[in-house]
């Protein structure tokens, strides 16, 4: 083969080569583009979380999350990030029920009447001594995740 021969296949090699170098940067900025998106999200989705962490026993929302789990946006944060928002987020899944259990046992305290025993004035059931345990409970609970929530929000 001669020289010219080989100079006809360089073109079309380097056009393959920068359509995959062109393609390669489309994909690396579609995942900046998405991971910053994603974390935009769920820093919006933890000030609601942080919003509703009032001592009430409020739900609070995780379907960012779940949703990044779900379509593997997760992949595209940092694995230290991804750490700790997973921590916070297991303590919010955690949070989400015992407030559930929190509002099971108060209708059960309302539902549940018992014969009123002894002569003290005041005189609580089970029921409403469970669930006056409970709340005090969740709302120290509450007390440390808003601290935490705080923490990762000036970490994201």
């Amino acid at each position: 083969m001669k020289l010219v021969d080989w100079l006809s296949f360089l073109p079309p090699f380097f056009g393959v080569l920068a359509a995959f170098v062109l393609q390669w940067l489309g994909k690396k900025y579609e995942r900046r583009r998405d991971r910053k998106q994603f974390l935009q999200e769920i820093k919006k989705e933890l000030e609601a979380c942080y919003q509703f962490l009032k001592g009430q026993g409020n739900l609070l929302p995780i379907d960012m999350w779940e949703s990044g789990k779900a379509s593997g946006f997760l992949s595209l944060i940092r694995h230290e990030i991804k750490v700790q928002l997973a921590a916070v987020y297991f303590r919010i899944e955690c949070h989400n029920y015992e407030a559930e259990k929190l509002r099971e046992v108060s209708i059960l305290a309302a539902t549940t009447k018992q014969k009123r025993e002894g002569t003290e004035p005041y005189w609580f059931s089970d029921a409403e001594r469970l669930h006056s345990d409970l709340s005090n409970r969740l709302f120290e609970s509450e007390i440390a995740l808003r601290k935490d929530i705080n923490e990762l929000l000036k970490n994201i």
